[in-house]
């Protein structure tokens, strides 16, 4: 396996990681300040206002988290590379 393509599993990985963990937090805090999020925006039962704002928030953290675990990732994979053990554990599975 070429070495770019296991640092954009991890970089993956760890963005994805950090959505949901954006995402669970929006959650929380939701809850604590408005209420039950609104989980389905197409319930008859759910304000417009409380829909846009869901999805606005969600939207805007889960994004931010994703590029930030990306970027954490790719700057983890740089520095890896300069390591010496880090070389020997690409040569051998790229083997």
């Amino acid at each position: 396996m070429k070495s770019e393509t296991i640092w954009s599993l991890v970089s993956s990985g760890l963005a994805i990681t950090a959505g949901v963990a954006a995402r669970n937090g929006a959650r929380k805090a939701y809850e604590r300040k408005i209420g039950k999020p609104p989980l389905d925006p197409y319930d008859p039962d759910v304000q417009w206002r409380h829909a846009l704002l869901w999805g606005a928030t969600t939207g805007v953290m889960v994004g931010m988290a994703r590029i930030i675990g990306r970027r954490a990732g790719s700057e983890a994979v740089r520095r890896a590379r300069g390591h010496h053990r880090t070389r020997e554990m690409l040569e051998r599975l790229e083997r």
